[in-house]
């Protein structure tokens, strides 16, 4: 989230940290589906809009008339909370293998393929998690071994080899004219 809210400007994300973590704890995650702030505090935190403009969600029941009471009322309220998260999160995690199941089998690049590069470039003053994932997109040149590929990153012809599990298929449609022919001479040999 952060990452997303920066775009490449990291010398200022602490100074809507307050904001961001108000926002991630008001999402529900599909993880739980609730958010955190149901489950750490037993009901949704009033936000401005909705105390400037009024809400029509009631925090707190009218019969309550005790700290006792809502005490009693908050543990039952959250223990219901964390059984349907807990039932959520079973669920989720039987979806999340099944899907990592299917993505299982290794991809299988060819010469001429357009790929991203996973970017292992560590810049002094920076930080990684803020910085992009992937580097590209560029073209395999050749295929050394079945996991093994070598990469062509620019015009002028460097060269890298790499790994099968640092890349990842590039799917767009705007790929630099020098791609595209490097491509066509690969496939003409």
């Amino acid at each position: 989230m952060i990452k997303a809210y920066l775009r490449g400007q990291q010398e200022n994300w602490d100074l809507n940290l307050g904001c961001l973590a108000s926002t991630y704890r008001s999402t529900v995650h599909a993880s739980t589906g609730m958010t955190p702030n149901l489950l750490m505090l037993g009901r949704e935190v009033r936000i401005p809009a909705k105390l400037a403009y009024g809400s029509t969600t009631k925090y707190i029941p009218q019969d309550i008339t005790s700290y006792g009471e809502y005490v009693d009322y908050l543990k039952e309220h959250m223990q219901i909370a964390h059984y349907v998260a807990r039932k959520h999160l079973r669920s989720e995690a039987r979806r999340h293998k099944e899907v990592y199941d299917t993505k299982i089998s290794v991809y299988k690049y060819e010469q001429g393929d357009l790929v991203w590069y996973l970017n292992e470039n560590r810049i002094k003053g920076l930080s990684p998690k803020l910085e992009k994932t992937y580097s590209g997109p560029y073209i395999i040149k050749r295929r050394m071994s079945e996991l093994n590929f070598v990469l062509q990153l620019a015009r002028d012809g460097t060269e890298k080899l790499v790994h099968h599990n640092k890349l990842k298929p590039y799917k767009g449609d705007n790929s630099p004219k020098w791609l595209l022919t490097v491509k066509r001479k690969l496939k003409s040999q």
